[in-house]
């Protein structure tokens, strides 16, 4: 990927929209990122933008206890839908923990506290939208 390509991230929504550069990104264009200071993860950003951040998240296994991502929140509504998993999200604004099988989905509201945690020992591969313009 050539550095051009990585300054156009993220996006300006407004003038992709009026250019029609919104268009699928292959996996090879993707940007991908370590996220997370204490507990990184693997995020391969396919869209950002003023509307939507769409991308892939990888949580690797191994170390002691699970592996996890960063706590998180952020401003409008997410879903992550699990390709390889099983997921536990942990919601930390009620203190409850939901286990995500391969193929399901879980929303998040914005503005709530969440992790993700993988017990298992494989990588959780996930897609995730998380919509602050919408």
């Amino acid at each position: 990927m050539s550095l051009k390509k990585l300054a156009n991230y993220p996006v300006d929504g407004a003038e992709a929209r009026t250019k029609g550069d919104l268009v699928k990104v292959a996996r090879e264009d993707r940007v991908n990122l370590i996220f997370g200071q204490d507990h990184p993860v693997l995020m391969e950003l396919c869209v950002t933008n003023d509307y939507m951040h769409v991308g892939e998240i990888v949580i690797p296994v191994g170390g002691v206890g699970p592996r996890a991502s960063e706590p998180n929140s952020h401003e409008g509504d997410a879903i992550f839908y699990i390709l390889k998993g099983p997921a536990t999200f942990y919601v930390a604004d009620g203190d409850e923990t939901f286990h995500v099988r391969d193929g399901e989905a879980f929303f998040l509201p914005g503005g709530v506290s969440y992790q993700c945690l993988n017990y298992g020992s494989n990588p959780i591969r996930m897609v995730f939208t998380i919509a602050p313009g919408l």
